[in-house]
């Protein structure tokens, strides 16, 4: 069973190697073989999650009508693709399917995290 969540949360990234983070085959590694940071820990609901395994990982495209941070211009003769790169909404994010658990008496469950101008829960699978 899964539950959305749409919640933020703080993530720490790190190298899965250094932090004894298992990678499976969704993960594409860096050119040189190293593999991409990835999150390590992360912060919900006032608990710490340790992230034992990224599952996968994907780009997402987000409608600009659905952007959180699309910002509604006043002026229609200055269009988005004219704006600076820090003003337009961010369009692509990128998932990350990871096994955590907050403990060992809690046991481990599948999220889904968010990766874009901020971290935020998406999905639990128990």
């Amino acid at each position: 069973m899964s539950r959305s969540y749409h919640e933020p949360v703080e993530v720490r990234t790190g190298a899965a190697d250094e932090h004894g983070v298992r990678l499976d085959g969704a993960v594409v590694l860096d050119p040189d073989g190293g593999s991409p940071p990835v999150p390590t820990v992360f912060l919900w609901r006032g608990r710490v999650h340790l992230v034992r395994a990224v599952l996968g990982r994907w780009t997402q495209r987000v409608p600009w009508w659905r952007s959180e941070d699309a910002r509604t211009s006043a002026n229609p003769a200055n269009p988005a693709d004219e704006e600076p790169a820090a003003a337009r909404p961010e369009l692509e994010r990128v998932v990350w399917r990871v096994e955590a658990g907050a403990g060992r008496a809690s046991g481990t469950g599948v999220y889904d995290l968010v990766q874009g101008g901020r971290w935020w829960l998406e999905r639990v699978a128990d």
